[in-house]
């Protein structure tokens, strides 16, 4: 018996393990990429593109976000107005409440940017309240309304203005910043309340130096012949050489056309408060 071992058929002859780690596939193209994917120009161009991507998101953010949008909003301040009582002096336990108050008014520039302001107004003027019969409430409700409010057993009648001045004599306001104005004011015995108006022009943009926005006048304010607020242009350092604009067309075109070519942000601030008087009849 020969000593040599049987000679095994060919399909049953032993495979070598396969290399590498488990379940990896052996066609060594299977890994390959493409000739393009892998070109030095192509990742060039991918961080080209990732950096203008950046870019544009940081403009966004930073310039059309933070200065672009805000620098397109309207002119705009916070405006508080106050009335109140001033002390009495404690000569007299029994002395009439005095109608004497102290008018403050407050401007706020809450934006964050400068703010520019032109010359400011402001006027009060007292409030008689006279009893009525309720049953002429019905006749006096039929409308239309004005800024006087319709009560049913008394009527609201305003006296002529009082007292009116410039407001502020600061000509900017900075982001954040508030600025104030205090003056004392007396009313007439019988005042039942007071309303006290004010105006405020305000530009996103320094107005210019020189001949400025008129031709070297000022804006300015005062009362035509029937005691209506008309703006002035005046020039500078002679108060009496001024231009009465008290005809609407007049106003449009030096006042408002004027200011909206210069800056279409430019915006006028009105605020009205109403204020009881305690004391009054």
């Amino acid at each position: 018996m020969s000593s040599e071992s049987p000679i095994k058929p060919h399909g049953d002859s032993e495979k070598l393990p396969r290399k590498g780690m488990p379940g990896a596939r052996t066609r060594a193209g299977s890994l390959r990429l493409p000739g393009w994917m892998r070109s030095p120009s192509l990742h060039e161009w991918v961080r080209t593109l990732g950096i203008i991507i950046a870019a544009s998101w940081g403009i966004y953010t930073f310039i059309w976000k933070e200065i672009y949008v805000p620098s397109q909003a309207p002119a705009s301040i916070s405006l508080e107005i106050s009335l109140t009582p001033i002390a009495g002096d404690g000569r007299s336990e029994r002395s009439q409440p005095s109608l004497q108050r102290e008018l403050k008014v407050s401007a706020t520039n809450a934006s964050n940017r400068r703010l520019y302001l032109l010359s400011s107004f402001w006027e009060m003027f007292p409030i008689r309240r006279q009893l009525l019969n309720p049953s002429t409430f019905s006749e006096r409700a039929k409308g239309p309304f004005d800024a006087f409010h319709v009560e049913r057993g008394a009527e609201l009648q305003p006296y002529p203005t009082e007292a009116a001045g410039k407001l502020f004599v600061d000509d900017h306001i900075n982001p954040g910043e508030t600025i104030h104005r205090s003056l004392i004011v007396t009313l007439p015995s019988d005042s039942y309340a007071a309303q006290v108006d004010v105006l405020v022009p305000v530009l996103t943009r320094e107005p210019p130096k020189g001949k400025g926005l008129w031709g070297g006048r000022m804006l300015e304010w005062g009362y035509d012949k029937t005691d209506i607020v008309i703006p002035l242009l005046c020039m500078e350092g002679q108060p009496t050489d001024c231009l009465r604009l008290d005809d609407p067309v007049k106003q449009d075109l030096q006042i408002d056309r004027r200011l909206k070519a210069f800056d279409p942000n430019y915006f006028l601030n009105e605020q009205s408060v109403q204020v009881g008087l305690s004391g009054g009849s």
